[in-house]
């Protein structure tokens, strides 16, 4: 792993400092974690490359291994690994960052919400991700393109590679994100890697007079890096513990279906026929198919015999393995929430795990969102905050609410109920007319006592 020591000691010389970042390149890609993170995406997209590689074989009387060509291989591919990265996405932030100072989150760009969401999700994947603010908008810079370069002695984050190519015949280009600027290299299709443009500030200050306007540009010296990371809470992917579940579940679909296709074929037993070759036993099943009648000796017989699948013992294996990868990756198993009208407290208890892990990955979001506040000069002590997204019982939960009403603050009961009613981005506007309504009561009683 080369790090940001390493850029030092290239200095200014351009030609070290391309061969550094080729090296960089090269050695990120042959890294465990860029190898992980290929496979998780993967999964993610419905791809299951486990499954797809897998061939069935046959042995013959030598023990040599020859491709099984006849016997059914379907492929079974299950999604259960998008579908708990996306629920905890949405758990965490279906309702967006609210911020106490909304114009604050306004100037991380209009589209945060939705690329805070992009990031997290990434970060679960493959275990961290990249924001970067161009100083109107936040952008994601994807973890498989983005290289860190680490301080030796601090483990801070000192500068970033970026590199894109989008087809192996397109030329490459490489950022270079250094905390007093940037610079861009590419490298054409047979050509080598050159510099394209020299390190870049990320902002000016301008020098400017009535009389004369802005006259004078210069650098900003003081600019930070302009890219923070978001880790998941583990600091590595998701699909860490649990990719041997998602494989075998995948290996026991696809082996049922086989079984299945293969039991169709009903195989007979012939008896006191041993005089009949390959064309015989063909002609054979031919005449069955045609007619459906046998014609058998005094001495023989024909008995048809079909192959069980052992389907319960498969489904109970399948089922349980399903479970425990819902609890290895903190998921809700919703087979068992969709059983019926399921009280508060148990949907409370389904949600439990995903809950706790939400609590754990809230702190890696909140320091990434510090770190973006940081680095568009606003107070990372802006407070904001996250409103969890899940399925309730909602008459259930409005029924203990205002029967806990009494031991409550009016403001605490109102809050209560407009989330539970959907109107959580109201809340504001609805506290503000219950404090008109009063202060109106009030005023009306008074008078009525004068």
């Amino acid at each position: 792993m080369l790090s940001y020591s390493d850029l030092i000691k290239c200095g200014d010389d351009e030609e070290k400092r391309i061969t550094f970042l080729q090296n960089a390149i090269t050695n990120f890609k042959d890294s465990d974690n860029y190898k992980i993170a290929d496979k998780a995406w993967k999964y993610y997209n419905g791809l299951n490359p486990e499954i797809a590689a897998v061939e069935k074989i046959i042995y013959d009387m030598k023990g040599i291994a020859h491709q099984d060509l006849v016997s059914p291989n379907n492929k079974i591919r299950n999604g259960y690994f998008p579908l708990i990265i996306d629920e905890a996405v949405s758990h965490l932030l279906a309702n967006g960052v609210s911020f106490t100072n909304p114009k604050k989150k306004d100037k991380l760009g209009v589209n945060f919400d939705d690329v805070t969401k992009s990031i997290y999700r990434e970060s679960l994947i493959c275990g961290c991700s990249y924001g970067y603010f161009d100083g109107d908008n936040t952008i994601r810079l994807p973890y498989m393109q983005t290289i860190q370069l680490i301080d030796d002695y601090t483990g801070t984050l000192r500068a970033c590679i970026f590199f894109s190519q989008i087809d192996n015949n397109k030329p490459l280009v490489i950022t270079l994100y250094e905390k007093n600027g940037y610079s861009e290299y590419v490298q054409e299709v047979g050509e080598p890697l050159r510099l394209k443009t020299s390190r870049t500030p990320y902002a000016y200050s301008v020098i400017s007079s009535i009389a004369e306007g802005d006259y004078q540009w210069e650098e900003d010296q003081e600019s930070d890096l302009p890219i923070f990371p978001m880790y998941s809470p583990r600091k590595q992917s998701m699909i860490i513990g649990s990719l041997e579940i998602l494989i075998a579940l995948d290996l026991m679909a696809s082996q049922l279906v086989n079984n299945v296709s293969q039991s169709e074929l009903i195989y007979w037993v012939l008896k006191n026929y041993g005089g009949m070759d390959d064309i015989s036993d063909a002609n054979f099943i031919i005449n069955i198919m045609k007619s459906h009648i046998l014609h058998v000796d005094d001495n023989g017989s024909a008995e048809p015999h079909q192959v069980q699948v052992p389907f319960e013992a498969n489904n109970a294996a399948y089922v349980r393995l399903k479970a425990q990868l819902f609890e290895n990756m903190r998921g809700v198993n919703h087979e068992v929430m969709d059983a019926g009208n399921l009280t508060a407290t148990a949907i409370n208890s389904a949600y439990s795990r995903l809950r706790n892990f939400s609590g754990l990955a809230e702190s890696c979001v909140f320091d990434y969102i510090r770190g973006i506040l940081r680095i568009a000069h606003i107070d990372e002590n802006e407070t904001f905050t996250v409103e969890y997204n899940e399925t309730i019982n909602a008459s259930e939960a409005i029924n203990n609410t205002i029967a806990s009403a009494p031991y409550l603050s009016e403001e605490a009961v109102t809050e209560k109920l407009a989330v539970l009613n959907g109107l959580g981005d109201k809340l504001p506007e609805i506290i503000k007319q219950r404090q008109a309504e009063q202060m109106m009561q009030f005023s009306s009683s008074q008078g009525a006592n004068e």
